[in-house]
Parts: C-alpha cells; structure tokens; sequence
C-alpha cells in the first residue's frame, strides 16, 4: 500500500480531466501490450486491462458525470447520456471477457472489439466532452481530488497496485535486462567452446 501512496502524491494528476486523461493512456498501453502478448500471456493481461476500465468507468459514472450534468445546459448533456450508454456496452464485452480464456476463439477477438470501442469512447470524451467541462463553473481540481480518491479506494478492494498502470514500461525495460543476459550467457558458452577446443588441441598435439 506504500507504494501506492507514493503515486497518489507526487505522481497525481493535478485535474480531473488530467487524471482521466492518464487512465485512458494506461488502457491503451495494455491494450497494445495484449495485442503483442503470447497465448499464456493475455489471461493476465485481459484481466488487468477489465479491472482498470471497471475502476474508470465506476468513478466516471459515481463523479464525472453526474456533475457534468449539474454543470452543462440540456444541450451539451446529451454527451454525458452518450457516454453512460457507451459504458453500458463497454461492460457487457468485460463481462464476456472475464468469463472466458484465451483457450476460447471468441477471447482475444472480444478484447479487441472492446479496444476499438474504448478508443472511439475515449477520441469522444477527449474531442468533445472534456474541452466542454474546461468551458463550465466546475472545480476540475476539486473534482480531480475526489477522483483520485474513489480510484484509490477502488483498486485497493480490488488488489491492484496503482503504479502497476505504466506496465509496458516495465515489460520493455525487463525486456532489455532478459536480453542482456541472454547474451552474456551466449558470451560464457562461446567462451567456454574455445577453451574446450584449445584443450582439446593441446591433448592431440601431445
């Protein structure tokens, strides 16, 4: 949980639309990440990038949106209702999802369909939606605040660490250490085949 706090300090966003802003580019980099990922792989990842979109989505429906509404004439508020029907959809693919396995044919298609439905969700919030809040009375650093706080609780009743978000960070740079030391062990086998072959013509010249 330390570490969490950690991000939740020094690393938070300091609005709303900076926070969710945030989310949006942890998602896509799972997503890329999954697109990527082997077969034994995808379970893991599929099931992050569900808890991380259930997360968004709640605090998004339990904050965002209802102070939208409060902040917006009936006009713009068409956009709030556009959204919470795009969740509806968004969480009936989760789901799917998390009932299944990569083992079934339809698995890695639903989350590809979800990643394409999540990306027109978030160009529209982004395009549309959040340049819409920037223009009304409501406190985005406020609002920002008890964002990040619902989120916090949230994912600690779901056991997820808050700094686990930026995780194809982490896969390049682990990536980067497994191949050095693939070719350090590649260097000590090479190095262990010329000794052996130098003894060996030592005993035939002998």
């Amino acid at each position: 949980m330390a570490r969490a706090n950690h991000t939740s300090s020094s690393d938070a966003p300091r609005d709303a639309i900076a926070l969710l802003k945030q989310d949006h580019r942890a998602v896509e980099a799972l997503f890329d990440e999954f697109m990527d990922a082997d077969e034994s792989e995808q379970s893991e990842l599929a099931t992050r990038i569900c808890q991380m979109l259930t997360v968004h989505t709640q605090i998004e429906e339990e904050l965002l949106y209802p102070q939208a509404k409060q902040a917006f004439d009936e006009e713009d508020d068409e956009m709030v209702y556009e959204a919470e029907i795009e969740h509806g959809s968004a969480k009936e693919l989760i789901a799917k999802i998390e009932a299944g396995t990569p083992e079934d044919p339809e698995f890695k298609p639903l989350v590809t369909v979800l990643c394409e439905y999540v990306k027109h969700h978030v160009k529209e919030e982004e395009k549309e939606l959040f340049p819409a809040l920037k223009e009304t009375e409501l406190d985005l650093k406020e609002l920002g605040s008890q964002l990040a706080q619902r989120k916090m609780q949230l994912m600690e009743q779901m056991g997820i660490e808050a700094e686990e978000a930026p995780a194809p960070q982490r896969k390049r740079s682990g990536s980067r250490s497994t191949r050095t030391s693939a070719a350090k062990r590649r260097q000590a086998r090479a190095g262990s085949r010329s000794k052996s072959a130098r003894s060996s013509a030592s005993r035939a010249r002998h």
